[in-house]
């Protein structure tokens, strides 16, 4: 008799943990679903729909970026170096006295000797070429005025442009605008069509920022031999486009 009641014990003792065994299974399956979505069909052969948003960001320039440049040639090539590098000073001390920062600055040259296209074909030719970034236009109108009377080759009216800082302040705008336009694309389609839209598939923004510069209103460059009666055009910015584009593609259902 005293073998019966430890018999009906380890039977009890089996019951239980089968339950608590079939409870984690459970749970265990259930956790499988919530994490791998069988329902949400994200495979390769799922239907997809494609979308491109873009934007347009329309601001004023902050920025004027001067490139003027200058030839000297002479037969001797130190003296058309020296032409150079006195010109170089001249140019570069002027600009400073204007208000113009020393690192907004930047002097650069070249040059090669006979030529065999020029006529003469004896002259060592060099170039002296500027960069001249400043961000207030009034300064800008000052350097257009100077430059004018330097005798330049090439244009002295600036280009106009957005600063890093500002550039990057418009790419996030534009960005944000272009993503919303894609979304909305989408949305309106599956409207339309009778789908919903589902998960983002992939994205696609190798076009990205392609924003060109609006030429100055009113303003064309202003060459050498206009420079002669030392004129200066107004310096006038107007308006710069920055343009984005993403394309999306969307899972539907």
């Amino acid at each position: 008799m005293s073998d019966k009641p430890s018999s009906k014990t380890t039977k009890l003792s089996v019951s239980l943990d089968l339950r608590w065994i079939s409870l984690a299974l459970a749970i265990a399956v259930i956790i499988m679903l919530v994490l791998w979505r069988p329902w949400n069909d994200t495979t390769t052969d799922a239907r997809t729909v494609e979308v491109t948003g873009s934007s347009t960001i329309t601001a004023k320039p902050d920025e004027f970026v001067f490139s003027p440049s200058y030839d000297f040639k002479d037969a001797d090539k130190d003296a058309a170096l020296a032409q150079l590098s006195k010109k170089s000073d001249e140019i570069v001390a002027k600009l400073k006295s204007l208000g113009v920062a020393e690192s907004k600055i930047k002097t650069d040259s070249s040059g090669y000797d006979y030529p065999v296209y020029y006529d003469d074909g004896q002259d060592a030719t060099y170039t002296l070429d500027l960069t001249v970034t400043v961000s207030d236009p009034r300064l800008a109108q000052k350097v257009q005025d100077y430059l004018v009377t330097t005798a330049p080759t090439g244009s002295v009216s600036p280009n106009a442009d957005f600063s890093d800082k500002k550039r990057n302040q418009l790419e996030s705008q534009a960005r944000d605008e272009a993503t919303k336009d894609a979304r909305a694309k989408a949305d309106q389609m599956a409207k339309n069509l009778g789908f919903k839209v589902g998960k983002v598939k992939a994205i696609d923004d190798s076009n990205g920022f392609d924003g060109g510069i609006v030429p100055l209103t009113g303003a064309r460059g202003m060459s050498a031999s206009s420079a002669e009666d030392t004129s200066s055009l107004s310096v006038q910015p107007g308006e710069n486009d920055l343009d984005y584009s993403i394309t999306v593609t969307y899972y539907i259902k």
